[in-house]
């Protein structure tokens, strides 16, 4: 066996060396494994987002339910096809009366009336409820010669009435005569007061009659609504009928025959 030299032995450890520092060593690594191939992605479908449902407005159903009456309506006649019952005719003449396809009562007069203190055709009549109440009538009346009118009534028999009439009289407006009046009787004694009166050539006119704590109001408009105070009168007679009428008042003098039209009759509370 040769001798272990020592110069041998220093060469080595001089040449490991020399091998770390140039990085020529060689490195103890672990098996590479491979890499697992990840799934690609399934495509998710978008979502349908929902649309909002179309939303109507139902159409009213069409009903035969009639309009509520007023609390403070005690009667009313629009004269549309017929009378409503209740009305009663005093000296009636059929054929010089009728109710019209537009809804209007027309009265074609006669020369006979109460304001001269004879039977009146064609007057008529229903009865008044107790207490307060107000009667109210639209009236178109081309009067064109004395006495002419077309009036509402608060009515006993002829010698005690109240009435507001769309008339003529030559006398109470010299050269006009057309206007607004009130004519009252009272147990046979007629009332004449050049007070009760207003000059007007409207044909169409509003009356109206109130009775209110025993005291008689005659009122008149021109327009809807615009009631004008014509009179009040006291306590002299309690009525229980209201109605209407129309005249020529004329006594036989030329003239042609008035013709009185009545839209509507109210009777309702004040």
């Amino acid at each position: 066996m040769k001798p272990f030299h020592v110069k041998t032995f220093i060469g080595m450890i001089l040449m490991w060396s020399l091998l770390i520092a140039c990085g020529t060593m060689p490195q103890a690594t672990a098996p590479t494994q491979p890499q697992e191939e990840l799934p690609s992605s399934t495509p998710v479908p978008p979502t349908e987002i929902p649309q909002p449902t179309a939303t109507f407005t139902p159409e009213p159903t069409p009903t035969d339910i009639p309009t509520a009456t007023p609390v403070y309506q005690v009667f009313r006649d629009d004269f549309t096809g017929a009378l409503q019952p209740g009305w009663t005719w005093e000296n009636e003449k059929p054929d010089r009366w009728k109710v019209t396809d537009d809804g209007w009562l027309q009265i074609l007069a006669e020369d006979q009336s109460v304001l001269a203190g004879e039977a009146q055709s064609n007057m008529l009549f229903r009865d008044l409820p107790s207490g307060d109440f107000v009667v109210t009538a639209h009236i178109t009346a081309a009067t064109d010669s004395n006495f002419q009118q077309a009036a509402i009534f608060l009515y006993e028999d002829i010698n005690s009435y109240v009435a507001v009439n769309r008339g003529y009289c030559e006398p109470c407006f010299p050269g006009k005569g057309n206007g607004i009046f009130v004519d009252y009787k009272i147990n046979g004694q007629f009332i004449w007061s050049s007070a009760l009166r207003f000059q007007t050539d409207e044909v169409d006119v509003y009356l109206r009659l109130v009775s209110k704590d025993k005291i008689i109001y005659a009122y008149y408009a021109l327009a809807p609504g615009d009631w004008q105070l014509i009179t009040r009168l006291g306590d002299f007679f309690e009525f229980k009928r209201v109605g209407l009428g129309v005249a020529n008042c004329d006594a036989g003098n030329i003239g042609s025959d008035l013709v009185g039209s009545y839209d509507y009759f109210e009777i309702t509370r004040p």
